[in-house]
């Protein structure tokens, strides 16, 4: 059996750490799963013990959806997803009102200048994350069995990559073995200094 996962992370704009790196089932479509990954981002802020909530929500047009939407507003999240290619315009008669109040001030968002300067951070920065998770890191297939092992595996490629932006603000080096190289090339040039001397 060939068992199939989707991965999502939540990403800061600012900082551009991952704040939650979910593992759902691929038939779980984007526009059920966007706000459980929010909500688990806002979870984990909290319990880092920090005081900042998440407000704002920028997201492709895979997460476009006026329930989603609707659901987002109601958690008070501002979104900015753009919405996909229709070819024809949306019937409103037989949906509620609020959905349709939640699809306009998210397309009103989207279409500001804000709106797409997130969207140009989203890409460039989510789409990085799994770039080094999934290509660099060797993430995008796992032979372990079970959800939940792959969410752990999952869970702690997003905390190396988390360590490794760390590092490289500290050190100015991004992975802990270049800065054992950085440790021995030091090293040495200080034997070298003491045996001058």
């Amino acid at each position: 059996t060939h068992l199939a996962y989707k991965a999502e992370n939540v990403v800061d704009l600012k900082t551009d750490l991952i704040l939650a790196a979910e593992i759902y089932h691929a038939d779980d479509p984007d526009t059920n799963t966007l706000v459980d990954s929010v909500m688990a981002a806002q979870h984990h802020l909290s319990q880092a013990g920090l005081k900042h909530s998440i407000d704002e929500v920028a997201a492709d047009k895979g997460y476009h959806k006026a329930e989603t939407l609707e659901l987002a507003e109601g958690l008070r999240l501002r979104t900015y997803i753009p919405e996909p290619q229709r070819q024809h315009d949306r019937v409103w008669t037989d949906k509620p009102e609020h959905y349709q109040r939640a699809v306009t001030n998210n397309r009103r968002r989207t279409r500001r200048v804000k709106g797409r300067r997130l969207q140009r951070q989203r890409s460039e920065l989510v789409e990085r994350t799994f770039a080094h998770m999934c290509q660099t890191g060797g993430g995008r297939r796992s032979w372990l069995c079970g959800i939940e092992k792959v969410r752990k595996r999952w869970l702690m490629q997003g905390a190396a990559r988390n360590l490794g932006l760390v590092l490289r603000k500290l050190f100015g080096i991004g992975t802990a073995r270049a800065l054992q190289d950085a440790g021995r090339l030091a090293l040495r040039v200080y034997v070298a200094w003491l045996i001058a001397w």
